[in-house]
């Protein structure tokens, strides 16, 4: 059984009806919640046998008071194995089903009793039996329910054949008890048994029917939310694997760490990547994984001799459900060999060209679905864009780029669909749906806004990003901004204070690049200092040559071992996770590249508890 997340997709509902935890803990506590319920019934009941004779009532106190004790009895053994119950793992239905049956069982019979002493069809404790028959359609599979049902019915035909044989002694009813006496007496205990069992049998249909329709909502709910989480861990893997990929300078490294990381990720027997010759002639296993060395050492293969390859290569996907259906290689024998039965290839690509094959093998028939297709294509169009950055040298950043840009598309689908289903436009959720909705929405968005920040640090680390730098009035990008900040400061109870010294402060630059150096250390000002709090801007000369940028705040500060850290991708302080779970780690990172781009520099002052400042100088200019 493969532990993968291509596994965890692949796996036969059956086992998604068995992590419904959300059931299996209404089990437990139902049949846990009824023993409190049955001390208050107990207690109750025998204090209206103690009012029943001063009100008139003729019923069999003793005997019924022995029911009430024999209740509390049985009540107190289960109160005692609830204990030992409470320990049992919560996973394991079974003991909870057990004992749901048992209770069930004796309160029946408990009221069964109390009916034959107080008057059989006629007498009012009936209505009890009806009650349980529900909690039995609640708690139980339907078979149980209606097996129930019909020890129901049958000891209650038991009873009315008993009002009709004197001679077993039944007790008669009170006639100051309130019942559905009719006038002639068979005709009435014959009546009263039908409307009964009507009422039982309806009573257990819909209980059971709700229960199921609640159940098939509860599946459906757990696969959504099991392919979102499977869609999220894959895409934080490859995201993972991008960066782990992106660390290697070495096209031997990139190569067997994508490899490993591809056969790991879609859960597969083995993988390959095969590059093209500089004659694009031949392809040449450049790194595998999971793959004998008796399989590789098959040499270089002939594009002209494997047809199959030769699609691929000209931008040709191909999955192939059954080796042996065709002759689809060079050398079959080897691939039969390797316990290999079936396969899915790609055209391995750059930016602007196919660099070879990528592969992954698997050891099933017709492994591959069209969401492995789409899935391993990404992964295949990161890898080939990685080998080109290598290959020439491209920065890391523009590899990161990429990967957020082929993300985003279906982060955002996932979103929407999150979002529909939430709103209740693909049918109604409860409200425990809809809160386990929303944090898959507030994780995905999370993951969206990580996604965006990537692209921003891309953009401005390529080429095409660096737009050219032109003279911009520094305080009135600040005037935009300043609104919008404000109000968020209000809202959140800190004080925000605004200082433009001078006027014509211009700085040689670009307006977006400018809007956000300031966005981030304001938004990082407010958003990690707590209400009551304060938070001051300032914008001025400093001397002739240069505009000094300013954020002070009374916030949570930043350690001294964390300073050195503050600029590196990704990283966030323990205190700043603490206070706000929301964030990427990359709104330094970007403050830094913007000033690296504008040739200015930053100072931070921080102790912990008391606040930060953070000092940016830009070097001016003139207005143009």
């Amino acid at each position: 059984m493969r532990t993968s997340l291509h596994g965890d997709l692949m796996r036969p509902g059956y086992e998604l009806v068995k992590e419904q935890i959300f059931f299996r803990k209404e089990l437990r506590e139902r049949v846990l919640w009824a023993i409190k319920i049955r001390w208050v019934f107990a207690v109750l009941a025998l204090a209206g046998l103690a009012v029943a004779a001063p009100m008139g009532l003729d019923l069999p106190v003793f005997p019924l008071a022995a029911v009430c004790a024999a209740v509390l009895l049985y009540n107190a053994a289960f109160a005692r194995a609830a204990r030992w119950i409470e320990g049992i793992d919560p996973s394991e239905v079974r003991p909870f089903t057990l004992f749901a049956h048992c209770q069930i069982s004796c309160d029946l019979a408990a009221v069964f009793v109390a009916v034959w002493l107080s008057g059989g069809m006629s007498s009012p404790f009936l209505i009890f039996a009806l009650f349980h028959i529900i909690l039995a359609g609640i708690l139980l599979p339907p078979a149980s329910t209606f097996a129930y049902v019909g020890a129901a019915l049958l000891l209650t035909a038991v009873t009315a054949l008993a009002q009709q044989l004197p001679q077993l002694g039944l007790p008669p009813v009170s006639p100051r008890l309130p019942t559905c006496e009719l006038p002639g007496h068979l005709g009435s205990v014959v009546f009263q048994y039908l409307i009964f069992a009507g009422a039982v049998v309806f009573s257990a249909f819909l209980t059971t029917s709700i229960r199921a329709g609640l159940r098939t909502k509860g599946r459906n709910l757990l696969r959504i939310s099991k392919e979102l989480e499977a869609s999220n861990a894959r895409l934080i893997a490859l995201y993972e694997m991008v960066k782990e990929i992106g660390r290697h300078s070495g096209l031997k490294e990139l190569l067997d760490s994508a490899t490993r990381h591809a056969a790991n990720l879609m859960g597969v027997r083995a993988c390959s990547i095969k590059l093209l010759d500089e004659q694009k002639r031949y392809l040449e296993f450049a790194a595998t994984y999971g793959l004998s060395e008796d399989y590789l050492s098959q040499g270089k293969l002939d594009l002209s001799k494997s047809p199959i390859n030769r699609e691929i290569i000209e931008g040709k996907s191909h999955v192939i459900g059954r080796i042996d259906e065709k002759d689809y290689f060079q050398y079959p024998e080897n691939i039969e060999r390797e316990g290999i039965s079936s396969m899915l290839c790609l055209p391995l690509r750059g930016n602007n060209m196919t660099l070879g094959v990528f592969c992954i093998y698997g050891d099933r028939y017709y492994l591959f679905g069209e969401d492995d297709v789409e899935f391993f294509g990404l992964m295949s169009d990161l890898t080939g864009i990685a080998i080109e950055r290598v290959k020439w040298d491209l920065t890391k950043s523009w590899f990161m780029a990429k990967a957020a840009h082929n993300l985003r598309a279906p982060i955002g689908a996932v979103l929407s669909m999150v979002k529909l289903v939430r709103k209740g436009y693909l049918g109604p959720v409860n409200d425990k749906q809809a809160e386990t909705l929303e944090r898959c929405e507030v994780r995905m968005g999370m993951l969206a806004d990580l996604i965006s920040d990537l692209l921003r640090i891309g953009k401005e680390r390529t080429e095409m990003g660096k737009s050219e730098l032109r003279p911009v009035a520094a305080e009135e990008i600040l005037g935009k901004l300043e609104p919008m900040f404000r109000d968020q400061a209000l809202q959140k109870g800190i004080e925000m204070n605004v200082e433009t010294r001078g006027s014509g402060l211009w700085v040689l630059a670009d307006a977006n690049l400018l809007d956000d150096l300031f966005a981030n250390l304001i938004s990082n000002a407010v958003k990690y200092t707590p209400p009551g709090g304060t938070v001051k801007v300032f914008l001025g000369m400093e001397g002739d040559n240069q505009v000094r940028f300013e954020v002070a705040d009374t916030g949570i500060g930043i350690s001294k071992e964390d300073l050195p850290k503050l600029f590196s991708e990704f990283f966030r302080t323990e205190a700043a996770k603490e206070l706000v779970e929301e964030g990427t780690g990359l709104g330094l990172v970007i403050v830094k590249e913007i000033l690296d781009r504008l040739g200015g520099k930053i100072h931070v002052e921080s102790e912990v508890g008391k606040g930060t400042r953070m000092s940016c100088l830009i070097p001016a200019s003139r207005p143009a």
